[in-house]
């Protein structure tokens, strides 16, 4: 536990910056009297993570006192329910909010245009349809849609009509029309949706654009448009942190391997050592980053990671032969890391209904696959190899399985394959035999073998004793 302590103590102070804040969260540039852009590229609406940061950025634009926001838009769409979040904070942002679509805002990125107080469109650029499709792209059951689109329906016209846009317009995005539509010249058939190119987009009717107040070139026409300076514009980035967390959580597989080997040689060696510091260490970077990155992991998955290990424990010491509490610990511990992998803005799709159980959980599972192939690959290798290497033999198999475990490599004897005994306790697969009058610990092969059964050794090295039944 001393070495866990320490271990912590450096990290944080190697990621300490000089005025002791971690990570360099104070280095970031202050929002005060900035106009904040926030870039929505080709993928970032569907990415739960993106939201996170986006709503991290707003809240911090509003606290530290930024001159306005301004989106970059250039997307085909994304996430439906994460963007009606977002767009009701963007709409109630206290500061100026325009939206530059650059060259398209479709679908999610046409929602998140219409909650900012202007709209601006470079020449050709395109807006609109924004029809509700699940998160296959596939069509959604006919009394699920209603539902959804009711509920968006509501959503959209508060902020269509508290940004001073026009909810009509809005409207032929999201829904096929019963009959065609007119706006001025422009003209919606029948069962299409609107799709506004920046020209049209731009037209006058009595009251003033269609949707966007002008088609301008590039970003430093918008600012002079609102009457801002470039000198105050501040591009709105991730921090270390954020960072960090989003790269723990892409190299998840790796910490599961890292967590399973580390636990498996803690489990095989006497006492408490490098093995369990390691397992400690990587399963606890997998549940903080998989939580800082947007994913589901948080205590609650954690604890239940836990008490899955501990019903594991309990049939390997406890109740070996019953089968009831591995199994329902094995259970936990798989679901617990596959559902902390889980992206919490997919999964809340899926409850909705707008998208589906197998993209939430797909993306996680092969993760888990990667990291238990990856487990026993890594235990062959050393099974394999490392009793070979005489450097890490030394250092790794000697320091770990010490005289006495049973599991020790016995050089300048007679090798006891062969040798028959009796176990001493059930063995499932592991436990405890008496080879020759000693008390060693053995693998049977077969996966159980029950107190007061014979056994006899086929194979023995560096690793440890393996027994059959006789």
């Amino acid at each position: 536990m001393n070495r866990i302590v320490l271990f912590l103590f450096v990290l944080v102070n190697l990621l300490r910056g000089e005025d002791g804040n971690v990570l360099g969260k104070a280095e970031e540039e202050s929002y005060d009297g900035k106009i904040v852009r926030i870039t929505v590229g080709e993928k970032d609406l569907s990415i739960g993570q993106s939201f996170k940061f986006w709503e991290r950025t707003l809240d911090r634009a509003e606290a530290e006192g930024a001159k306005a926001v301004i989106f970059d838009l250039d997307t085909p769409g994304g996430l439906a329910f994460p963007t009606g979040e977002i767009m009701s904070q963007i709409a109630n942002l206290k500061m100026p909010t325009v939206a530059f679509v650059n060259p398209k805002a479709l679908s999610a990125g046409s929602m998140i245009a219409i909650s900012t107080d202007r709209i601006y469109m470079t020449p050709g650029s395109t807006i609109g349809s924004s029809a509700i499709v699940n998160g296959t792209g596939q069509e959604i059951e006919k009394v699920m849609r209603e539902k959804l689109e009711s509920f968006f329906d509501a959503h959209v016209r508060y902020i269509a009509e508290k940004k001073g846009h026009r909810k009509e317009v809005i409207q032929a995005m999201m829904f096929l029309n019963d009959e065609d539509q007119s706006f001025g010249e422009l003209v919606v058939k029948k069962g299409k949706l609107l799709n506004l190119n920046s020209s049209d987009a731009v037209k006058l009717l009595d009251d003033g654009p269609i949707l966007a107040e002008a088609e301008l070139e590039d970003l430093d026409a918008v600012l002079e448009a609102e009457g801002w300076s470039r000198a105050d514009l501040v591009d709105a980035t991730p921090s270390a942190f954020e960072k960090l967390a989003w790269w723990v959580a892409s190299v998840s597989p790796i910490l599961i391997i890292l967590g399973l080997a580390g636990g498996y040689f803690e489990f095989k060696a006497p006492g408490f050592g490098v093995g369990g510091v390691i397992s400690i260490i990587a399963f606890s970077l997998f549940f903080f980053g998989n939580y800082l990155a947007g994913n589901m992991a948080g205590y609650e998955l954690a604890a239940v990671f836990v008490l899955g290990l501990i019903l594991i424990a309990v049939e390997i010491f406890v109740l070996p032969g019953f089968g009831l509490p591995g199994i329902c610990g094995l259970l936990m511990a798989v679901g617990s890391l596959v559902f902390s992998m889980i992206d919490g803005v997919k999964w809340r799709q899926y409850e909705w209904g707008s998208g589906s159980l197998l993209d939430a959980i797909s993306g996680p599972a092969m993760y888990l696959a990667i990291g238990i192939f990856g487990w026993v690959g890594l235990l062959y290798l050393m099974f394999r190899f490392v009793p070979e290497i005489p450097f890490l033999n030394r250092t790794l198999l000697n320091a770990s399985l010490a005289e006495g475990t049973g599991m020790e490599t016995r050089e300048g004897e007679d090798s006891r394959v062969g040798m028959t005994g009796e176990a001493q306790t059930d063995l499932h697969p592991s436990g405890k035999a008496e080879i020759d009058g000693e008390i060693v610990d053995v693998v049977v092969e077969g996966g159980f073998a029950r107190k007061g059964d014979a056994v006899r050794i086929v194979k023995e090295d560096g690793m440890g004793i393996v027994v059959k039944t006789v």
